[in-house]
């Protein structure tokens, strides 16, 4: 009896320092998200615009044969996936990774890049993967600048990036994307749909271009690295939740029955104590 009480009182203890853990990233989490969302929200139109026009600059470029050629003898196409390094950000990584793996399963021509320590866990766990990712670290979750400019100057010899990562639609709920970074032009026009200038650039148009691939990539990747931080910031605020209450719930059924054992163990000492004086007295 006293060791299956003492193994439920651990088991307590243990439930109490989870609830405590959970607590405490929760608490950092909703700190955190809203410090975020204020960075992602502002200037969201000019960063919607900017994107617009890096779409237009590259398709003008593309219809005026002024598009730049990569190499024909390599793969054209890089398809990367962008996870934490940490874990305790609830199933959004998993999430990403399902829709990175079937991609590679689709059997689209692309080299593969997996960037954090949990996708790379997740991916060598994989199953039924035939072509392996190589891998793409960062120091902590949120690269820095000069880690963002080595990672975009890594990946410049693609004619196209294609990124998935997580995509922020509200605190209780974040959604998977596939962006593509580079903005590669359509082959044939989209129906209905007016992406190129019918102007004279000054400078020329290759000097915009450039301007554009540079610079603008950047800042771009940028805010697309920061909605990533932002959607799985608000994924481990859920999942905290999620902990504490399972771990409240727990925390009440075991005081319950140690309770009940702790009142079943002094019944069995008190019939112990009657049989003893019963003895005692014969």
């Amino acid at each position: 009896m006293s060791s299956a009480l003492g193994t439920r009182q651990n088991e307590l203890e243990d439930l109490e320092t989870i609830g405590f853990v959970a607590s405490a990233l929760f608490d950092v989490s909703a700190e955190k998200i809203s410090r975020l969302r204020a960075a992602f929200e502002k200037n969201k139109s000019f960063y919607d615009d900017i994107a617009g026009l890096y779409q237009s600059i590259k398709q003008t470029a593309y219809e005026r044969g002024e598009l730049p050629q990569k190499s024909t003898t390599v793969v054209q196409t890089v398809t990367v996936a962008f996870t934490s390094n940490i874990r305790f950000y609830g199933a959004v990584n998993a999430e990403v990774m399902r829709a990175f793996i079937g991609h590679m399963k689709s059997g689209a021509k692309s080299d593969y890049i997996v960037i954090g320590r949990t996708g790379k866990m997740l991916m060598e766990n994989a199953p039924d993967v035939e072509k392996r990712a190589s891998y793409y670290a960062f120091k902590e979750d949120e690269p820095t600048s000069e880690e963002r400019k080595q990672f975009l100057k890594s990946v410049a010899p693609y004619s196209q990036v294609q990124m998935f990562y997580p995509s922020f639609l509200n605190v209780f709920s974040q959604k998977v994307v596939m962006q593509d970074i580079t903005y590669t032009p359509h082959v044939e026009a989209v129906p209905g749909k007016t992406l190129t200038f019918d102007y004279i650039f000054e400078p020329e148009l290759s000097k915009i271009l450039d301007f554009f691939e540079t610079k603008v990539r950047y800042l771009l990747f940028k805010r697309a690295m920061l909605e990533s931080e932002l959607a799985r910031t608000a994924s481990r605020l859920l999942a905290m939740n999620q902990a504490q209450d399972r771990s409240q719930e727990e925390i009440i059924h075991l005081r319950r029955l140690i309770r009940r054992d702790i009142a079943n163990f002094n019944d069995l000492r008190l019939l112990e104590s009657f049989s003893a004086i019963s003895k005692w007295k014969k």
